[in-house]
């Protein structure tokens, strides 16, 4: 019987289950990093959607977002793609800014 040849990935996830082993056994230390929590979560999206509107629909009133999708942020259901994530950051930071630029007369 011919033995398989291993690939790359196979080799690295073999490597990383022993390294993980020898963590879990106290043989080895694990690196550790510090991640940016900058992450538009869907709590943050909701959070970010109370200090600007009372509601999805006053929210789709001033800034043009359907409540629909906002509400599917909000629960989780979707992600926001970038330029949706670029726009609920500024509202999160200039909200009389984009209302403005939006020529919202609530600003």
């Amino acid at each position: 019987m011919k033995a398989k040849k291993r690939t790359r990935l196979g080799r690295d996830i073999e490597q990383a289950f022993k390294e993980l082993a020898g963590y879990l056994r106290g043989e080895a230390d694990a690196e550790t990093y510090e991640a940016a929590d900058d992450r538009l979560t869907p709590v943050r999206i909701k959070v970010i959607r109370r200090s600007v509107a009372a509601s999805t629909k006053d929210f789709e009133r001033q800034f043009g977002v359907p409540a629909r999708t906002l509400e599917a942020y909000e629960q989780g259901r979707r992600r926001p793609d970038a330029a949706m994530e670029a726009l609920l950051r500024v509202i999160e930071r200039e909200p009389a800014a984009v209302r403005r630029a939006l020529g919202n007369k609530a600003a």
